[in-house]
């Protein structure tokens, strides 16, 4: 299972733009517009700011602490970004103030995703889908979330929404590509790297995944040049050293292949295929 990462779209939570500066000394104002900014770090030290010096309504509280949350998660400080967004849907809850805005939910699950709570982001991203349906970043997610899982068909319907979505995205193909061939759709798989690759012909990630599908269709001599262009786009990614190296040994290079199993694993040293094949061919 090889899980992409690839988006264009924000994380964070559309705020207007203000048509003026804020005032310096209103924390608020200055908070939202440097989350509007993409300042995420000046934006969650103001929000924090703005919730301890005033009294605000419930609905107020609840649109500051998910602005808050959104420039935790716009940093990539997952823990304080589902904090804060916990705050937010408790504070509705109990002061039954309204959740208008469904963001909120897909980007607490994307917070709890990066977290490892698997249910809980997926039926916040469930929740999401069903009041976006257009929502790219969501469906994005969702097919994160099942392929952890280990739900591939339901990850392939997911990125099916994307490539429906936006079909002149490469990431769309890419991801739908990655689920296809956990779901052992072999052959779906290599057309959709392939669309890929023609899309964007000198893109590492690109390259990779079609001569990755080509390995697993036993088509190594084939998939080797790919996988030797790809390296020479993206020399320090680990899984693409990890995929010229399988390649090599599937064509019978092995001498060749296992310095670059050794090299894939001081590069991504976390990742359990890249390590299994690692301990595999280090005694030969």
């Amino acid at each position: 299972m090889r899980i992409l990462t690839a988006t264009v779209f924000s994380l964070c939570l559309a705020w207007p733009a203000m048509a003026a500066a804020p005032d310096p000394d209103d924390a608020c104002a200055s908070g939202y517009a440097a989350l509007d900014a993409g300042d995420g770090e000046t934006a969650a030290g103001l929000l924090e700011q703005c919730l301890s010096e005033n009294e605000q309504t419930p609905e107020a509280e609840v649109h500051t602490y998910a602005a808050l949350a959104s420039a935790y998660l716009a940093g990539e400080h997952y823990p304080e970004a589902l904090s804060a967004f916990n705050m937010a849907f408790a504070i509705a809850d109990t002061q039954h103030a309204e959740i208008a805005d469904p963001t909120l939910w897909r980007n607490r699950g994307i917070a709890r995703l990066q977290l490892g709570q698997l249910d809980g982001a997926l039926s916040d991203l469930q929740h999401a889908a069903g009041e976006m349906p257009d929502d790219v970043l969501t469906y994005l997610n969702m097919g994160f979330a099942y392929q952890q899982m280990e739900r591939p068909a339901d990850a392939v319907v997911s990125y099916d929404a994307i490539v429906r979505l936006e079909p002149d995205w490469m990431g769309a193909w890419l991801n739908r590509s990655s689920a296809l061939l956990d779901a052992g759709m072999t052959g779906a798989a290599v057309a959709d790297a392939r669309r890929a690759v023609e899309m964007e012909p000198e893109n590492g990630s690109s390259l990779n995944m079609l001569c990755w599908t080509l390995i697993q269709d036993g088509r190594a001599d084939t998939a080797l040049p790919l996988c030797e262009e790809a390296a020479a786009i993206e020399p320090d990614t680990g899984a693409i050293i990890h995929s010229q190296a399988t390649a090599l040994e599937a064509v019978g290079r092995l001498d060749e292949a296992l310095p670059l199993y050794q090299r894939a694993h001081q590069l991504s040293p976390d990742d359990p295929q890249i390590t299994a094949d690692f301990e595999r061919t280090r005694h030969p």
